[in-house]
């Protein structure tokens, strides 16, 4: 199974959606060199993102930034309409709290090219990041709602399986609320403790706790990074000429390493020269 975000129907009363990217997870520990603790904050990172992102279309990405103040870090993640995810993490060793209460700020931004951005900020209060995802989200009273967000890792920071499921009660024709609302409770409040990989699983094989799946839509998720040698020679090409030439003075050349993927990219001073000559 490859990663990806569901959309779907459980039994009548529930609409789900469910995040599996547990590749994408492994590949950002990866690149990042990423030791246990860390994994883990990254790999919730990317869950959060992903539901921040479910209703993006077109040209519309979400940037989501986690700064910690206890432990202290930064996550930065995008993601686009298309499944493109890319994520860094620093540091790459840290040590969380007990039971994962994080404090710090979240930091969601919802851009479209041409358009200002619309941006929100969540403080996260000695919680875990699901908690402070459930707030951010803006958890109503009037919906009943179970958000489960997590990432199994192995001793070493191996990742077993990330992913999240968000699982939002519908109104029930014929039945009072405060009835359909408790036996939305009653089925489905074991999702509260039950382990990711089988509520994923679950969710897969077409049941959950006794409700049948119906799956509406599915997302690939990728790792994709927007970097590259013409974005990054486009990036120069904006700098003052004496910045370039103090490059081909002092450095024969420019290089740039791109924060997510890692790849370095050599501008030569030849290509330098002409930026000068032909600015942007």
């Amino acid at each position: 199974m490859g990663d990806s975000v569901k959309r779907g129907i459980v039994g009548e009363a529930a609409r789900f959606i469910a995040v599996d990217i547990t590749g994408v997870a492994a590949q950002t520990r990866q690149l990042h060199e990423l030791q246990r603790d860390a994994v883990i904050v990254a790999a919730e990172g990317l869950v959060a993102s992903v539901f921040l992102s479910a209703h993006i279309k077109d040209e519309e990405r979400i940037t989501m930034q986690i700064q910690g103040s206890k432990p202290e870090c930064a996550f930065l993640c995008d993601v686009d309409a298309l499944g493109g995810v890319r994520a860094r993490l620093t540091p790459e060793v840290l040590v969380l709290p007990p039971m994962g209460r994080m404090e710090g700020m979240m930091m969601v931004a919802k851009s479209l090219p041409g358009k200002m951005p619309y941006r929100g900020v969540t403080e996260i209060k000695a919680e875990n990041l699901q908690s402070a995802l459930h707030r951010h989200m803006g958890a109503s009273a009037q919906v009943d709602a179970i958000l489960r967000i997590g990432a199994e890792v192995d001793s070493d920071g191996k990742i077993l399986r990330v992913g999240g499921v968000l699982l939002e009660r519908m109104p029930t024709p014929g039945v009072r609320e405060v009835e359909a609302a408790a036996e939305f409770a009653v089925q489905f409040d074991p999702l509260h403790s039950q382990p990711i990989s089988e509520i994923l699983e679950a969710l897969q094989t077409g049941t959950l706790h006794g409700a049948e799946v119906e799956l509406l839509q599915e997302q690939a998720l990728t790792w994709r990074c927007s970097c590259g040698q013409e974005r990054v020679e486009a990036v120069l090409g904006s700098l003052p000429a004496a910045e370039l030439q103090a490059m081909i003075d002092e450095d024969g050349g420019a290089e740039v390493i791109c924060h997510f993927c890692n790849i370095a990219f050599q501008v030569t001073v030849e290509r330098l020269g002409q930026l000068i000559s032909s600015p942007s």
